[in-house]
């Protein structure tokens, strides 16, 4: 009985030892296919990345071709109300960005409301900077290495500083004065040396004069500073209402809870780029104004982007060639292929509606109405790929934005 026992154990694990052998055989195959599968899925998804960043390297490219101004001083207009002009068509639909182009630190013209509010000059810088204290004996004669033209001191560098009007209040100047002493400082400190430009402070050969040199001198060896060193001092020329770096509503009163109030109230509504559609087509009046239909491909495109990710590099502007090379997707095109994917296309848009989160100043989510039915999009979602499919050099250039029908 023990030898009967003993022999059937022995089979067992040949048995045993067998089945091993093939589990540990299948095994290896399916570790095979598992690593190949996420080596698979490691290199489409580097696609994706990849076009990711070439549709964000082109919205940064059209951007930067729009030209829009930094500088509250400059002459050049950069956007106009397209709202009276009639482009030749309607109904007719524009999307209008508030402010421009970064927002963040100083707003020139919502100092200008300030000082026009009855705000001193530390008080307005307070509300742009309030992490930075205000340190009024600094050195005088510490020298700026200006890009072109070579040293100059601190203070006789900013009397060359051409960034607002003279006309405006005497505390927005001086307000100005201290940003603009402390950013070149601060430029020193980073990279050794100030260009001559808006993209980093507009410098002439000869000095402004008249009133900002009063408010120069008025605010002499008055630093911003952040912690032992002069602080990083952005400013721009209209943020549009609020304050992107701080997320804070730049008005009178408290929050605003619509557009109305917005535009209503905040310090910067003076400014000619507060409210304003980017870009222009010569054909239309040299307005930003879109027909229903050309806003409902937007909708299309947003929708065949969504359900098949393969498709965003045929999604680009269709009067333009692709700019990587590709295959650019007409209107009908893109219909067809959501048609193929039982989606039920827009040919006409009839309803826009916007959302806005009026606490930080961002457009949240938009919701369009046609012969589709109705889509909402993330206020982002939206602004990106509006910047990727408009037609000419049409933009949404920051993150509030509205829509005016007419």
């Amino acid at each position: 009985d023990l030898e009967n026992r003993k022999k059937t154990l022995e089979n067992e694990e040949v048995r045993l030892t067998t089945a091993k052998a093939g589990l540990d055989e299948q095994s290896a195959k399916l570790d095979k296919i598992v690593s190949g599968a996420k080596d698979y899925q490691s290199k489409i998804s580097g696609q994706i990345a990849q076009l990711s960043a070439k549709q964000q390297d082109l919205i940064s490219r059209r951007l930067g071709s729009l030209n829009i101004p930094r500088s509250a001083g400059t002459s050049t207009r950069g956007c106009s109300d397209d709202r009276p002009i009639d482009p030749g068509f309607s109904p007719r639909i524009a999307f209008f960005t508030y402010g421009a182009p970064h927002r963040n630190g100083l707003n020139q013209y919502g100092a200008k409301g300030r000082a026009d509010a009855g705000q001193g000059a530390e008080r307005i810088l307070q509300e742009y900077y309030p992490s930075l204290s205000l340190k009024k004996d600094y050195d005088q004669n510490a020298q700026v290495n200006v890009d072109g033209f070579g040293p100059f001191s601190i203070e006789n560098y900013t009397k060359h500083i051409f960034e607002v009007p003279e006309s405006w209040p005497m505390e927005t100047l001086k307000a100005q004065a201290v940003a603009a002493r402390t950013y070149a400082l601060n430029s020193m400190q980073r990279n050794g040396h100030i260009c001559t430009t808006e993209a980093c402070q507009v410098f002439h050969g000869e000095e402004k004069g008249g009133r900002w040199n009063e408010a120069v001198t008025a605010t002499a060896g008055w630093v911003l500073m952040d912690g032992g060193n002069p602080g990083f001092t952005q400013y721009a020329s209209t943020h549009g209402g609020y304050i992107l770096n701080l997320g804070k509503f730049d008005g009178d009163g408290g929050n605003p809870t619509n557009f109305s109030e917005l535009n209503d109230r905040a310090y910067d509504k003076a400014s000619p780029w507060f409210y304003c559609d980017w870009g222009a087509r010569s054909q239309y009046s040299n307005t930003a104004w879109l027909k229903p239909s050309e806003v409902a491909d937007m909708v299309n495109v947003i929708l065949l982007a969504r359900t098949d990710s393969s498709t965003k590099d045929h999604l680009y502007q269709t009067d333009k060639p692709h700019p990587y090379g590709g295959d650019v997707w007409n209107e009908d095109k893109v219909k067809s292929e959501l048609r193929s994917k039982n989606i039920t296309p827009f040919n006409n848009i009839s309803n826009i509606s916007v959302s806005a989160d009026f606490g930080t100043g961002k457009t949240s989510s938009i919701s369009l109405s046609g012969d589709g039915g109705t889509q909402s999009f993330s206020g982002s979602e939206f602004k990106d790929w509006f910047n990727l499919r408009a037609p000419a050099n049409l933009q949404i250039v920051g993150p509030l934005y509205n829509v005016e029908r007419n």
